[in-house]
């Protein structure tokens, strides 16, 4: 879902003209409505993204690479670097590094040569006056669902707790089918053999 198209769904959430809507996202109430509700989701279920450099045979020595430069890093990612030696075009788990400070991943460039990709969280961009139509939601795309019930929820609490609440409720159904869709066993067959992941 883009910005967009968020909007068109909250003002059917109860607006009966666009030019409520408007009046309130003249005021910055909307920004805020929608921002609160990305940064809750985004607790739930983060917004992963991964930064790529290489290391060339000109580099030599430890490399210091202070993921706080990128915009919005919170954390590195469960596996967070994989490597790409030259040429053989396939990702690979990388474990020769360290992590300094939660923020900064120290390698030796004297040891590997190839392409590097860094996997962290990253907090979402927020709306602001100036966002475009087509701005897409730093969130994980089966969660999108769940902005325009929270948002919604959030805009009507002082106005209307009933509908507010039956937003809040919507929003709570989605998120749970979305974890329980998260959370269901998987299998993958070994052979001819099924096995548990």
């Amino acid at each position: 879902m883009n910005y967009g198209e968020l909007k068109h769904n909250l003002i059917s959430k109860g607006f009966a003209e666009e030019s409520d809507y408007e009046e309130l996202e003249e005021l910055g109430y909307t920004y805020d409505a929608i921002n609160d509700a990305v940064a809750e989701i985004s607790k739930e279920f983060p917004y992963q993204t991964y930064y790529e450099f290489e290391i060339d045979e000109s580099d030599t020595g430890i490399m210091y690479i202070d993921m706080s430069d990128r915009p919005g890093f919170l954390r590195f990612g469960e596996t967070p670097v994989l490597f790409e030696k030259d040429g053989e075009e396939m990702w690979r788990k990388f474990s020769e590094y360290d992590i300094e400070m939660d923020r900064r991943l120290v390698l030796k460039a004297d040891d590997y040569k190839g392409s590097f990709r860094i996997y962290y969280y990253k907090e979402p961009t927020k709306v602001t006056p100036t966002t475009p139509d087509d701005f897409e939601f730093e969130i994980p795309l089966d969660a999108h669902l769940m902005i325009p019930y929270l948002a919604a929820y959030l805009l009507w609490l002082d106005d209307d707790e009933r509908k507010a609440f039956a937003y809040k409720n919507d929003y709570e159904a989605a998120k749970n089918d979305i974890t329980m869709k998260k959370n269901k066993p998987r299998a993958r067959v070994e052979g001819n053999k099924w096995g548990d992941i």
